[in-house]
């Protein structure tokens, strides 16, 4: 069996994740949460937990013990922002602690969800991915990177409508390359994709965006 901390794990992407593995006997997620996140009901019954604070470095390379591999899918949005929160401090920072942590730790698998666009960083948010991807790659870790476009799936209906054209983009032959970067991915695809990475060792050192990504979860 196979320990992977989650980061994010009461997110969109992370409680996937959970739904995933808790089908999988190979596999044992463990979630790194808040003191208050451990009571959610959304959680399912015998959830593995570790209380990570991450401003406590010594709580994050604790939650890493004994694991084998970490799931990197926090985010924040410019709604969240607050004093303390923003992208520098949430997406960069809870990365560089979580990098920190597994190096301690000696967990050399890391996968981490990061951005459509982000290769050509234009804007604040697709700046702080793309500095969170170099800190990853020049991590020494046996790291992928997984670069989906919007995300869709229950309670993202108006995303899925907006994302359409991009589906259909993708089909064409001449401009498909493009379609293929933006096409929304549904949630449970995005979820399936950490495993895969985890399952096929070619995929370490790789960047997967656009046909590369939709070749993975074929």
């Amino acid at each position: 069996m196979t320990i992977i901390a989650l980061a994010g794990a009461t997110g969109y992407t992370g409680q996937r994740i959970i739904s995933q593995a808790a089908n999988n006997p190979a596999w044992q997620v463990r979630a790194l949460v808040r003191q208050s996140a451990t009571s959610k009901s959304h959680f399912p019954l015998g959830q593995d937990f570790a209380i990570c604070d991450f401003g406590d470095q010594a709580s994050v390379e604790a939650a890493l013990e004994g694991c084998e591999a970490v799931f990197q899918t926090i985010g924040t949005t410019q709604a969240q922002f607050t004093a303390d929160v923003n992208y520098e401090t949430v997406d960069y920072g809870t990365t560089i602690a979580l990098i920190k942590a597994a190096q301690a730790q000696g967990v050399k698998r890391f996968v981490l969800l990061s951005s459509a666009g982000a290769g050509l960083p234009l804007g604040s948010y697709l700046r702080w991915k793309a500095k969170t991807e170099k800190a990853v790659r020049e991590s020494g870790l046996d790291w992928t990177i997984l670069r989906p476009a919007a995300i869709v799936g229950p309670s993202r209906r108006a995303i899925q409508l907006a994302s359409l054209p991009f589906v259909l983009l993708s089909k064409l032959p001449l401009i498909g390359r493009l379609g293929a970067v933006m096409r929304p991915v549904d949630v449970n695809d995005l979820a399936l994709s950490f495993f895969k990475s985890l399952e096929d060792p070619t995929t370490i050192g790789k960047t997967l965006e656009g046909r590369s990504f939709w070749r993975l979860i074929r």
